[in-house]
């Protein structure tokens, strides 16, 4: 019992979990019920499905990833200062993000502000569009921009082409010789590579490899129409999620909620206001998710009518402080943790007061046998955790199994 209330305490204060609890027992006495009539009126317990959590020992971090938690950054137009969003916003943040072009001069002031502000810079690099650098090589712009950045001697972060036209097989080959010029003349930059697409998965043809990228990146922009509301993200994300966290930490560039779409001219605070709150909330459950940056610009959604900043509106400003409160308020240069929590592809189910654990969860993730005793929910199989070894508990605020590997 001393094992499990230490194991829950260390939980509750690392943001990964969130989950006040005091002393859960090895199975949560909780329960979920649906209202639901047979012929004398009696209401019954169904089957609450739960995400399941475990930890991997001696796992490798990428580049700046943090051990535990989720760094909170912004994306902001030019004009906006990094100190004023703060005071705004009620908080600071680890890293902020900017974007260049390919041989266009970087913006030194910002840089500057953002380093003195203890915040770690992000850039984004488009594809060059000054007529001035037309007949250059790329590798050798980007080699320009390594160096020019390397000089400041301070860790960063740089997102290769999240636009552009390229077949595959060059834009692969260009993001390669766009980082091994990083790796020579900035070698604290780790380098990003961002997708449009939620469906992306490391066998996709535009995804560069393993061994030259050290984050990668989704936006989640949750636009707004009058047939269908806010767009649901969470579905998407968690799609890419399944399919890279066992790879790389990832990141959310950007992440928005509208509050304003030209399509019909109306304003929408409350339900934003809403939307980012449960967006945020949902997002804790990613445990390698390593960083959100919020778009607070106009800049970075070319393609949308709609308005997604948050410091224009007390309201939006209010509600994304509560949202983002728990998140990683620094940025930590140096991780020396060796193990992580990681989120099971297959949810398990908390059923008539037991925890009950997928078959492919325990073989394939956990390589453990599955108890011959097993209980089938939904027209699936599943074993209960108390026929398990493993130490096994829950969190009944977020409805998480974590399994503790001995």
């Amino acid at each position: 019992m001393k094992k499990l209330f230490a194991i829950c305490t260390f939980l509750i204060l690392i943001l990964l979990t969130g989950c006040a609890t005091d002393n859960p027992p090895r199975f949560i006495t909780y329960s979920q019920e649906a209202e639901r009539t047979d012929g004398e009126g009696d209401a019954f317990a169904e089957p609450v499905a739960f995400d399941v959590f475990f930890r991997r020992e001696n796992a490798n971090f990428s580049m700046y990833e943090p051990a535990e938690g989720t760094y909170a950054a912004a994306w902001l137009s030019p004009d906006a200062g990094i100190r004023g969003f703060e005071y705004a916003a009620g908080m600071r943040h680890a890293v902020y993000v900017n974007e260049v072009y390919l041989g266009d001069d970087i913006d030194i002031a910002w840089l500057l502000h953002c380093i003195a502000s203890n915040a770690t810079p992000l850039f984004v690099v488009h594809p060059p569009d000054n007529p001035a650098v037309a007949d250059i090589d790329e590798i050798d712009l980007a080699t320009i921009l390594a160096q020019r950045l390397g000089s400041f001697n301070v860790p960063m972060f740089v997102a290769f082409y999240p636009e552009h036209d390229l077949p595959p097989r060059e834009f692969v080959a260009l993001f390669r010789g766009m980082r091994n010029a990083f790796l020579t003349h900035a070698p604290q930059t780790a380098v990003v590579w961002v997708t449009p697409c939620y469906t992306s998965t490391p066998q996709s043809a535009y995804y560069p490899g393993h061994f030259v990228t050290d984050w990668v990146a989704v936006p989640l922009l949750a636009d707004w129409s009058p047939e269908k509301g806010f767009r649901d993200v969470m579905p998407g994300f968690r799609q890419f999620y399944t399919a890279f966290s066992e790879h790389k930490p990832i990141m959310i560039l950007p992440l928005g909620v509208s509050h304003f779409t030209r399509g019909d001219y109306s304003y929408r605070i409350a339900g934003a206001s809403e939307e980012i709150l449960r967006i945020y909330s949902a997002l804790e459950n990613f445990p390698r998710l390593g960083l959100i940056a919020y778009a607070d610009s106009f800049t970075i959604t070319r393609m949308y009518s709609d308005d997604f900043s948050v410091s224009r509106e007390t309201g939006l400003i209010r509600a994304y402080s509560l949202a983002a409160a728990r998140l990683l308020p620094t940025f930590e240069r140096d991780n020396r943790e060796n193990s992580r929590w990681i989120r099971s592809a297959h949810h398990g189910y908390f059923f008539d007061n037991e925890l009950f654990i997928s078959p492919q969860t325990l073989e394939t993730e956990l390589r453990i046998p599955t108890p011959a005793q097993t209980l089938e929910i939904n027209n699936q199989i599943f074993a209960s955790a108390a026929l398990l070894s493993q130490n096994t508990f829950a969190c009944q605020t977020r409805n998480i199994i974590f399994i503790e590997i001995e």
